[in-house]
């Protein structure tokens, strides 16, 4: 779907709002015209049978034909008052909806629709009333309406006024008065439009502005934070790195667990977050032997039953070391299980299969290879297959299946760079 920028999104939704509120306005606008316009033609007609009733006619006329004399004075007051609306035929009837005055055309007929009108009046059930237009055929072909008019005497409405009054007469009127309020209308909201793109642009250039800062603040904040995980990175290799220290024997151990557990890892598919947790805990698997004496962590016989009891709380002191700082929270549980053994014999909680975290249970392999292949005071390294061979031994044992066949599909790798004196 295509995007557009905010200014011509804008743009679209005010001109289709602009048009449904003009075409909207219009049509108000349109009616109240026409019904200003029907109340003026009604006083109009009104003025004009006050006249009539005060200066020409009376009651007892109603009975018959009104004479010629009296027809040419009715015709004269009718036009005179009416002219603004020039009426194209006028019809006066008496209370019995008898013709008593007209000047229509012999041809033309009183229709059913006409009476209607003259009924609404005489039943009293409006003031004065208005039909729709319709067509009529003359020489113009035009559009008509009818006004009625009732003439009083009394109070008691003696006759009814029909006026036939073209449409186009308005129509012409609230055409013109409708095309002046429109471009009054468009140019006022052509402004305002105007306005409101101009206020637009400028918040949006604001909006860019800010917007390129921020992505600027961005790059800034991601590099202070990769220089600050590089720190952090430093800074616990150099603690792991002085674990190691203690014992020549040991040297590098912390970082070979970490590179072997991040293969392991990455042949699982572990995602960015797994893995970063899965480093740290790897550096820092060890931490805790900080607090273990020097007679028991380099002692080069077999160790007693209170000796290895202590050796085995050093997951504990780890944790314990690392709790105050917040951003390792989420390895502590790694540290403290890379112990477990998959059939729950393993320490310091006996846990046992799904138990027991992913990440503790990839350390386990990666640090029990790299113990197997490293001398010790006590003994002398065992050869690559070997120890592979006696991971495989311990599979679904004290290793979970799952992880013992991704060390299987890197272990070749890591043979490589024993024969090549590069170990990893």
């Amino acid at each position: 779907m295509k995007k557009y920028s905010l200014v011509k999104t804008f743009i679209l939704y005010s001109l289709i709002t602009f048009i449904l509120i003009g075409a909207v306005l219009s049509f108000v606008i349109s009616n109240h015209i026409k019904n200003d316009y029907h109340q003026n033609l009604y006083d109009a007609a009104q003025i004009a049978v006050d006249s009539i009733n005060e200066s020409i006619l009376v009651e007892s006329d109603f009975d018959n034909n009104i004479d010629n004399a009296k027809q040419m004075l009715l015709e004269e007051n009718i036009n005179r008052s009416l002219s603004l609306y020039m009426p194209q035929s006028y019809t006066m009837f008496n209370n019995k909806k008898k013709i008593v005055l007209t000047n229509r055309q012999s041809s033309e007929t009183i229709t059913a629709n006409d009476l209607s009108g003259v009924d609404m009046i005489l039943e009293s059930k409006v003031t004065y009333y208005i039909s729709k237009a319709y067509s009529i055929n003359d020489v113009i072909n035009t559009r008509v309406f009818n006004l009625y008019v009732p003439i009083k005497y009394k109070e008691n409405i003696a006759g009814v006024l029909m006026l036939q009054i073209p449409e186009v007469v308005i129509k012409s009127h609230v055409d013109m008065l409708l095309k002046e309020i429109i471009l009054t209308m468009s140019g006022g909201l052509l402004v305002l439009f105007l306005l409101l793109i101009r206020i637009l642009y400028s918040a949006s250039k604001t909006l860019r502005n800010q917007n390129n800062e921020l992505i600027n603040q961005k790059a800034e904040i991601e590099t202070a934070y990769k220089q600050l995980s590089d720190s952090y990175r430093n800074t616990i290799s150099a603690l792991s790195n002085a674990v190691d220290a203690r014992d020549a024997y040991t040297a590098g151990h912390s970082e070979r667990v970490t590179k072997i557990s991040l293969l392991i890892g990455e042949n699982l598919g572990l995602s960015a977050d797994e893995m970063k947790k899965l480093e740290y805990a790897a550096l820092f698997h060890d931490i805790g032997k900080i607090g273990i004496p020097d007679h028991i962590l380099l002692k080069n016989s077999k160790l007693t039953d209170e000796e290895f009891a202590i050796i085995q709380k050093h997951p504990e002191m780890g944790v314990n070391i690392l709790k105050s700082i917040e951003f390792l929270d989420d390895i502590l549980p790694i540290i403290m299980h890379h112990h477990e053994r998959y059939i729950g014999n393993g320490y310091p909680d006996k846990l046992s299969g799904e138990r027991i975290p992913l990440c503790s249970k990839i350390i386990s392999v990666a640090d029990t290879y790299d113990a197997m292949t490293s001398n010790r005071p006590y003994r002398k390294k065992l050869q690559h297959e070997v120890a592979v061979d006696e991971i495989l031994r311990n599979k679904q044992v004290q290793f979970d299946a799952r992880i013992v066949d991704a060390f299987l599909a890197i272990e070749k790798l890591l043979n490589d760079d024993n024969k090549r004196g590069k170990r990893i």
